[in-house]
């Protein structure tokens, strides 16, 4: 659970700087060079659906163990990974250029994993209420085209004779509104029917068909499929409703130019809004006015629409294919990407297999039981896992020095590097105990001799710490950095804990100081 937890943490993070990056260049950019609201309303789409996109194209199956280049005399001054120190070093992966891999740190996500439980309730509760709220709409149109009537307007009607559009009206209509994906109809309320006149109608049925013709319906309902996900997004909240107001200037300017009047259009806005405050109805209530100054900002742009040109289709495919990709592109070559490998690795460390689990793990590997260890594994009990209180099964041999077992689980798969929360890491638990016939088989398969695992240290320290000096004289023959260092965190005071400061053994420290290790 943890590493699903990280996983999403790292990626809701990243939707969310991402995203409000490239909203704030959108402003910018609409600053100075004063885009259409047709433009806009589409660009500001591209952005909707590429922040969305983008955390799932920074997802990696590249590891920071594969093919990595380290540097020696590198100190790490700040709390270390729990996995391993390849993190806070410069790594080359076989690239041309340079991708950094980041995640969430898995200490954090373990310390808040009953808060971030919590959330993830919140979240399904959210999503489950937006749905039932999308479906009751739904439920509540359908119902509403059971009252429709056609209209009597003949002028009204013929502006859509050469359509596929239906026109209705209805009392039970709230505001003007296109419903149907395959065969649209435009609904009219019908006090506004029979209260405005043929004139003052024609500019709000223009206005519903260039809903059509952009095919704004189909984009509403996704637009509410990836708000469902996405309802506690500050970005998705803030383009959503960006959106909302640019599309009805953008479907505004369009009847205006079927209209060729934009006196006339601007009128009509006002009868509407006149006509809802008579009856003593909100403003609000009426899809044309999402806020109360949007009426006059609405009325200004049609004054003014002379002054602005609609772009054509071309341009705007061209801009909105510039705007995704171009954030794509530079997500992937500045943002750290996330390893799927080295999120779930990093994650085993703070999560634990259920009790029951891991005390049948923990019985097999004290009795040699190799048999009982693959039939938990067939059953998809994951051997690398720790269990409560005593490590992974590979950790729990090594304290036994249980070569034979060691041998067996790491056949089975076991990684030589899994750490475990107050367990160190196989390679530690060999320096512990001075076991160094497995220290030398962990290393023969491949264990990073200058792993570090926050709280434990790595192998070289605890083996000096310990006085083991021929310990300490084989890592450093197999390449322990004599000169690495680790801050122990504000836990423990803060303090620099390297072999050479940490050996009580005089023996050991002229050793350390003739291998190059500095005071």
């Amino acid at each position: 659970m943890i590493a699903q937890y990280t996983l999403l943490t790292t990626l809701a993070l990243h939707h969310v700087i991402i995203g409000s990056v490239l909203i704030c260049i959108l402003f910018i950019l609409n600053k100075v060079l004063r885009s259409s609201a047709e433009m806009r309303s589409w660009v500001l789409m591209s952005a909707f659906i590429t922040s969305t996109i983008v955390p799932i194209t920074l997802l990696s199956t590249s590891s920071l163990f594969d093919n990595k280049i380290i540097d020696e005399h590198s100190t790490i001054n700040a709390d270390p990974n729990p996995i391993t120190l390849l993190h806070n070093y410069d790594v080359t992966v076989p690239t041309s250029t340079h991708q950094s891999l980041w995640h969430m740190p898995s200490e954090i996500v373990f310390q808040f994993s009953t808060i971030l439980t919590l959330l993830v309730c919140v979240w399904l509760v959210g999503c489950i209420w937006r749905s039932v709220s999308v479906l009751q709409s739904f439920i509540r149109t359908r119902r509403l085209l059971k009252t429709c009537q056609g209209t009597e307007h003949a002028h009204v009607c013929n502006l859509i004779t050469n359509t596929r559009v239906k026109l209705y009206s209805s009392k039970q209509a709230a505001s003007p509104m296109v419903v149907g994906l395959i065969k649209p109809k435009i609904i009219i309320p019908k006090n506004i029917v029979t209260q405005l006149s043929t004139e003052q109608l024609t500019p709000i049925i223009l206005h519903e068909l260039a809903h059509i013709q952009r095919n704004d319906i189909w984009f509403n309902y996704l637009q509410e499929f990836i708000a469902i996900a996405f309802w506690w997004s500050p970005v998705i909240r803030i383009l959503n409703n960006r959106i909302h107001i640019d599309r009805e200037l953008a479907c505004d300017l369009r009847a205006v130019k079927q209209l060729n009047n934009n006196k006339q259009y601007a009128q009509s806005l006002i009868d509407c809004a006149k006509l809802m405050i008579t009856q003593n109805r909100s403003v609000l209530a009426m899809g044309l006015f999402n806020q109360k100054k949007e009426l006059n900002n609405r009325v200004t742009a049609v004054l003014q629409s002379k002054k602005m040109k609609i772009p054509n289709i071309i341009s705007i495919l061209a801009v909105c294919f510039v705007v995704s990709a171009s954030t794509i592109k530079v997500s992937q070559a500045f943002v750290p990407q996330v390893s799927i490998s080295d999120t779930r690795q990093n994650a085993l460390h703070y999560s634990l297999l259920p009790p029951t689990e891991g005390e049948q793990l923990i019985a097999a590997v004290m009795r040699n039981d190799i048999t009982q260890i693959q039939h938990l594994q067939n059953q998809g009990v994951d051997i690398n896992i720790p269990a409560i209180g005593d490590g992974t099964a590979l950790i729990i041999a090594v304290k036994q020095n249980n070569e034979a077992m060691v041998q067996a689980l790491i056949k089975l798969g076991a990684n030589v590097d899994q750490s475990s929360n107050g367990d160190g890491n196989p390679l530690i638990n060999a320096a512990m105990t001075n076991n160094l016939h497995l220290a030398q088989l962990l290393i023969d398969n491949g264990a990073n001799i200058n792993a570090v695992v926050r709280r434990d240290e790595t192998p070289l320290i605890n083996a000096t710490r310990r006085g083991f000096f021929e310990m300490t004289r084989l890592l450093v023959s197999q390449g322990a950095d004599v000169n690495l260092s680790v801050n122990t965190g504000m836990s423990d005071g803060n303090k620099i804990r390297s072999p050479l400061n940490m050996s009580r053994d005089q023996k050991i420290t002229d050793y350390l100081i003739d291998q190059g290790a500095i005071k």
